[in-house]
């Protein structure tokens, strides 16, 4: 049997980046996010016809990342002992499983198992995927494979979020979580193909010499602020910041767009750069070393937020938005390289300060709004944040 391990300490040093592998496990793992962005896509629309309050719609929303916080160490642990194509395999299906029960319309507590099955389904997923990524190549281009392995899994929120908007107009509510669940399992099949693959270029061999990589238990407070900031307070919040700003309509010459049209364009730009760029930033990464391109990556985040804080003129909070949306992708990428690549229990560790983050960050900006009922404060806490971080890795030095 071919171990988890197995496959992190298999390549030799000198081997080229192992490409096809991961792009085919990358789209193994596109496939399962089908289902996790219908329900972001459907959910807050359709609730009231399934008979949920606005309460239940945020704890079926979180509950997800929540339960991850608790699993992510027990799917490092399974699979340290365990073969991760079988694995992946029976969690891909599981979390078809979870969008067909969305589809039976079930009850809140039923619903809620559901989206809990999901979080720790995604555990095994995103630990088996960026892990054996990384087992590819050597640690010297470690973030450069990442971004590749990322790219590719930006489809699935992307083509998901499209697809579940789609087809609920065309189809209705039950028939679009039927059709969903069916494509997540394409996943299986690509994961099979994945690891055929990888099997090819990679001679089992015993454990290839040990990381230098250190692991910094600060590292862990720039994976929570990272997600906190990013997918949590700012992308959380932006279209309460935007209307706040600009009101209903948003006008650039003779064009005119509806607040909310600009509000998705800028969250879908968020996902275009981890897409398109996250293979760019990765070598980058790579190029520069990760230390240095994490301080560059919270202190430019922290002066777009710092920025978009002060100006409110579209044509500086726009750009500043975007500008703050490629640093936190550098962030994300250098942060997750560097934890993969000090071993599997760290990295569970990182993911669960990560999905603390991306938990908690949605509560701290609309209990800020609620408060002072000032769109600035979102950027400021932001930019305070991300100077923390930015302050926490130059003392490391």
């Amino acid at each position: 049997m071919f171990s988890f391990m197995a496959y992190l300490h298999a390549m030799k040093h000198d081997e080229p980046i192992v490409k096809w592998p991961v792009i085919l496990l990358g789209m193994s793992v596109a496939f399962s996010l089908f289902g996790d962005m219908a329900i972001y896509a459907i959910l807050p629309v359709y609730h009231e016809v399934l008979g949920f309050g606005p309460m239940q719609v945020g704890i079926l929303l979180s509950a997800n990342r929540w339960v991850r916080i608790i699993t992510n160490r027990g799917a490092g642990r399974v699979l340290e002992r365990s073969d991760p194509s079988r694995v992946l395999a029976v969690v891909l299906f599981l979390g078809a499983c979870a969008a067909a029960i969305y589809a039976s319309t079930p009850p809140f507590l039923l619903f809620l198992a559901a989206r809990i099955l999901w979080g720790v389904c995604w555990s095994f997923i995103r630990h088996i995927g960026v892990m054996t990524s990384l087992g590819t190549v050597h640690e010297k281009r470690a973030a450069g494979i990442l971004g590749i392995y990322n790219g590719v899994v930006q489809f699935g929120f992307i083509a998901g979020t499209l697809a579940a908007g789609l087809l609920f107009d065309s189809w209705g509510y039950r028939a679009t979580f039927w059709l969903i669940a069916a494509m997540s399992l394409i996943g299986i099949p690509l994961d099979f193909a994945g690891f055929t693959r990888l099997r090819k270029h990679t001679s089992i061999r015993h454990h290839r010499a040990p990381t230098q990589n250190r692991f910094d238990r600060v590292m862990l407070l720039r994976g929570f602020i990272v997600s906190c900031v990013g997918t949590g307070l700012i992308i959380s919040t932006l279209g309460f910041v935007l209307r706040q700003h600009f009101g209903e309509v948003f006008q650039v010459g003779s064009i005119v767009l509806g607040i909310t049209t600009v509000n998705a364009v800028l969250i879908a730009s968020h996902y275009t750069i981890n897409s398109i760029g996250s293979p760019v930033l990765g070598r980058l990464i790579d190029a520069i070393g990760r230390s240095t391109s994490e301080f560059l990556a919270f202190t430019f985040g922290c002066a777009a937020l710092t920025l978009a804080a002060i100006f409110t003129q579209p044509w500086v909070l726009i750009p500043a938005v975007v500008i703050f949306f490629v640093a936190t992708v550098t962030g994300k990428l250098s942060l997750m390289s560097q934890a993969g690549l000090t071993g599997s229990k760290n990295f569970s560790l990182m993911m669960s300060a990560s999905d603390m983050g991306s938990a908690t960050g949605p509560i701290i900006g609309w209990a800020a709004i609620e408060t002072s009922g000032s769109p600035e404060a979102i950027f400021t806490i932001g930019a305070a944040l991300f100077a923390i971080a930015a302050v926490s890795e130059l003392i490391k030095r």
